[in-house]
């Protein structure tokens, strides 16, 4: 019996451990034979302890790990290189600002005289000047501004009250302070009050005139004739030179217009003007809040009834769209394409969209100089109202009613003061849906949800 359990046994037993086979005889060797294999299994579990090495991490546990470490290593990686990556793909140069072109404005400023100039520009006291910037050969885009919203003896103040009056007390009405500062600007009282309101449209000239022909030259200058609102300059007209358009309207608002304006705006002949609503925001008083134009605000701008959301300022006016953290593009075939040899920095600094930005004249004078001392970037609104406007220490604003495209629905061009993109057929369209004062907007409905309003941007 010992044996055959010793045998059945031994198969389990640990190869290091002796085993005895041999038979014993009498009653204590079974009790000793399962005492010694008691003492065997008590060592063997002993071994197996001593020897068991520590439990590895879970599968899942160590991808984590190993996945944080890569993340964490990339981020890293990204953080430093990527600015390197973005200049060494902007490495691709201008057609029209090449490495070795003067960018300083003054080499461009005053060169030659102007060569159209409206008679008696400024001369008289103009509460707001607009400059349209336009193509040479815009002569439809031009004629739509000055038969729509450009037509300023009829499409003045007093058509805010037939826009809006079905929203009374709905939002701030003028501030009777700002009346009385800027009276000498305005004309009549209450439902008959107008502002001087001037526009002018800036264009240069075609890089070679002999293509244009006679006939677009003749037609410039009897336009000029006719309308008296065209402002010329000796640069080549185009997209690139943007820029130089707009210092150029700098300067000669700047220069004439200085004592005799308060405020000036700054548009392209693409955007539609609400003229009624900006003297309104201009006098003190508040847009009321449409169910169309909610989308465009956050959540303090919305308030209309909030007196901080009036302008009180009269000097350092800068407003408009304003963008924040733009990173330049580096696609070659994109308009917006900048090369690193004209702008080096991984971000634009905080800047206003060039569809349309409003300025105090005071404002106007310290861009201007400010342009002539800083070095020239051809995306116009980059270079005027941020790195200009950084360098004149100028605060930007954020106006939400400043849209930097246009709305598919026509009622938010009763309730915005500028829309952009807004083409040839599309600007009738506006104008004939906003000039129908029958036509009541509706505002949103009472408990409207506030998922639709925009995050405020942190810039």
């Amino acid at each position: 019996m010992s044996t055959s359990w010793a045998i059945a046994t031994g198969e389990e037993q640990c190869a290091l451990l002796p085993t005895d086979n041999s038979t014993r005889s009498g009653p204590g060797s079974d009790e000793e034979a399962l005492n010694g294999n008691l003492r065997t299994k008590v060592k063997l579990r002993q071994l197996h302890r001593g020897s068991r090495a520590p439990l590895p991490l879970p599968r899942n546990l160590r991808r984590l790990g190993c996945c944080t470490l890569s993340f964490f290593f990339i981020f890293l990686m990204l953080l430093v290189y990527l600015p390197l990556m973005d200049v060494r793909k902007r490495r691709a140069g201008l057609p029209d600002w090449t490495l070795e072109t003067s960018r300083s404005i003054s080499d461009y400023i005053d060169t030659e005289p102007a060569l159209i100039v409206p008679r008696d520009f400024c001369r008289n006291k103009t509460f707001l000047v607009i400059a349209v910037c336009t193509g040479m050969g815009n002569f439809v885009q031009r004629q739509n501004i000055r038969e729509t919203w450009g037509n300023t003896t009829e499409f003045n103040y007093p058509a805010f009250v037939k826009l809006h009056g079905h929203l009374k007390g709905n939002y701030l009405d003028v501030m009777p302070s700002r009346l009385k500062m800027f009276a000498e600007y305005l004309n009549g009282t209450d439902a008959t009050l107008t502002a001087t309101v001037r526009i002018v449209f800036i264009l240069g000239r075609n890089k070679d005139e002999s293509l244009v022909g006679n006939e677009t030259l003749t037609r410039i200058h009897n336009e000029a004739e006719q309308y008296n609102d065209i402002i010329q300059e000796n640069f080549v007209d185009s997209y690139n030179n943007l820029t130089l358009k707009s210092v150029m309207a700098l300067k000669h608002v700047a220069r004439s217009c200085f004592n005799t304006t308060a405020f000036f705006l700054k548009c392209d002949d693409d955007t539609f003007v609400n003229i009624p609503n900006l003297l309104h925001f201009l006098l003190g008083g508040t847009i009321p809040l449409y169910n169309d134009t909610l989308d465009y605000h956050d959540r303090t701008t919305y308030l209309a009834k909030m007196p901080s959301n009036r302008l009180n300022a009269s000097t350092e006016v800068m407003y408009g769209h304003q963008f924040c953290k733009v990173i330049p593009v580096s696609d070659v075939s994109s308009k917006w394409y900048m090369p690193a040899y004209m702008y080096a920095p991984g971000a634009y600094p905080k800047y206003l969209s060039g569809a349309g930005y409003l300025l105090s004249i005071d404002v106007v004078q310290r861009l201007y100089e400010a342009a002539l001392n800083t070095t020239l970037v051809y995306l116009e609104d980059v270079y005027i109202t941020g790195l200009c406007a950084q360098r004149a220490g100028i605060v930007r604003h954020h106006h939400p009613l400043f849209s930097f495209s246009h709305s598919k629905h026509l009622c938010a061009f009763k309730g915005s003061i500028a829309q952009h993109q807004v083409k040839d057929d599309s600007m009738a369209e506006a104008w004939n849906f906003v000039s129908d004062y029958s036509i009541k907007c509706p505002p949103p409905e009472r408990f409207f949800s506030q998922i639709r309003l925009r995050k405020r941007p942190i810039c």
